[in-house]
């Protein structure tokens, strides 16, 4: 991997943290009477008492800065072999190929689900967040009252079916959030605190890609929303996002996924065809494809029939949207990933759908045919090997990754966010880990403030942040875990 020489007297590439909810952030500006111009008005950046920008300008965002083309850029950080291993337990975990044992279109697995108390698990959310002593806050700033609790209560309270039933697999057929209660309301915690209020609604746990396979637990009362499990991720969605499938169906979406199974490489993509819009795809969503000619694929999408059942059409894509799977694991192929997911706003639990640190992991890593879990905890739990640094120092912990880390293949985790370890950088004079994440902000030690990024961007590894003394860093942290994709 290619060293970068940053010259003396450059502004180093000042550390930004992405940890989710109250891990993320750092000491605002507070404006004093001398900070106030004449026209009343306060520095650039400047947002609340505990809220500012961290000042992006100074320090380069360009792929091409860090990950800069070139002969290195070519050569596979993971072998063939690897990689299909990985991609098959993707496949199993998607479609049931395989063993199985965790797809959503594979009955035994859902049985498991269901003797294991599906319903206990949906209702946590009542209990958490309608219960007679729960508070949260709506986007209005003001505490829920009573009614709003009982309205969610009594559109939520229908039962789970503890037997498996073969027609309620589904099949996204667009791009849908899931709430851990069917509403569309935020939740926030008190937004007067710093980490608090947006973005980071409580009731906002994913997105679900279109093209994944469901299986329906529940519905609401008023037939609005679905309680479905997906591969990572269980929890309520639109009805109208999701198409029922029987066997025939199921049958010719597996035999198409077993021939040829690609994944979007660019976003947003619109996909359409004949004038008639089906969805918006991203990285992280999977779709069989027919043929590959010169130029483009035929790729195969689910479309919602009139009866809610699901139906195959067939789309082009052109092949700078769409590429086999598992990709070549390359830096290049890495660098053309983060060149359209880059600098994309950050999004609490895929808010908006945009990403938040582990979904941004998720979406880096599915083209190459690897599949991560949904949060930042599972996913240093699921890779080959854990590096547990916890118990050293800042310094030790930065000199063991910038040694023995592995490019693009080794994820660094701290308590609440993830992040992707890219190669070492040199700044005035140092050997610095950069790394490639998705962040809310940095925070303080009194973690009374927060200096927001809210953004995906190149951040170096650093001991602490020239920018401001106060901020905690990255790696000074009670965990520092790295886990090696091996």
């Amino acid at each position: 991997m290619k060293r970068i020489q940053i010259q003396e007297g450059i502004k180093p590439l000042c550390l930004i943290v992405p940890l989710l909810l109250s891990a993320c952030h750092t000491a605002p500006f507070r404006p004093g009477s001398n900070d106030v111009t004449a026209a009343g008005h306060v520095p650039a950046g400047y947002i609340d008492p505990t809220k500012s920008l961290f000042p992006l300008g100074n320090y380069p965002q360009s792929v091409d800065k860090w990950l800069p083309p070139g002969p290195d850029s070519h050569v596979p950080v993971m072998d063939t072999a690897a990689q299909q291993r990985h991609f098959s337990d993707l496949k199993s975990r998607y479609f049931g190929m395989g063993a199985g044992e965790k797809s959503p279109w594979n009955p035994a697995y859902i049985a498991s689900v269901l003797g294991q108390g599906a319903e206990a698990a949906r209702d946590a959310g009542i209990s958490k967040y309608l219960g007679e002593q729960s508070v949260s806050w709506g986007e209005n700033f003001r505490v829920h009252p009573e009614s709003w609790k009982q309205q969610v209560r009594d559109n939520v309270t229908t039962s789970v079916d503890s037997v498996y039933h073969p027609l309620e697999r589904g099949i996204a057929v667009r791009e849908t959030l899931v709430r851990g209660l069917p509403t569309d309301d935020p939740a926030y915690d008190d937004p007067r605190q710093a980490g608090q209020g947006y973005p980071f609604d409580n009731l906002q746990m994913s997105s679900v890609r279109p093209g994944t396979p469901v299986y329906v637990l529940a519905a609401s009362r008023d037939m609005r929303w679905k309680y479905v499990l997906s591969p990572t991720v269980t929890g309520w969605v639109h009805g109208e996002d999701i198409a029922g499938v029987d066997q025939q169906f199921v049958t010719e979406w597996l035999t198409l996924a077993g021939k040829n199974l690609g994944t979007f490489i660019k976003e947003p993509v619109s996909v359409h065809e004949g004038g008639q819009y089906y969805f918006t795809a991203r990285p992280g969503t999977i779709l069989p494809f027919r043929n590959r000619q010169t130029g483009f694929f035929e790729v195969t999408v689910p479309v919602r029939k009139s009866d809610g059942r699901a139906q195959i059409r067939q789309v082009r894509l052109r092949e700078d949207e769409f590429v086999a799977m598992p990709w070549k694991m390359t830096p290049g192929n890495m660098a053309v990933l983060m060149k359209s997911m880059s600098g994309r706003p950050y999004g609490w639990g895929n808010y908006n759908f945009y990403n938040d640190c582990s979904a941004e992991m998720r979406s880096l890593m599915m083209p190459f045919g690897i599949f991560l879990p949904r949060n930042s905890a599972a996913q240093i739990q699921s890779v080959t090997r854990i590096v547990d640094l916890s118990q050293e120092d800042t310094r030790a912990r930065l000199r063991y990754l910038t040694e023995h880390g592995r490019p693009f293949a080794t994820l660094v985790y701290i308590p609440g966010h993830i992040m992707l370890y890219t190669g070492n950088v040199v700044i005035n004079g140092q050997n610095i880990p950069m790394t490639y994440q998705n962040i809310w902000g940095l925070r303080p030690a009194d973690s009374d403030s927060r200096y927001i990024i809210g953004r995906a961007v190149f951040l170096p590894l650093l001991a602490s942040y020239p920018e401001n003394p106060d901020l905690v860093s990255l790696a000074g942290k009670s965990q520092f875990k790295l886990g090696f994709i091996e």
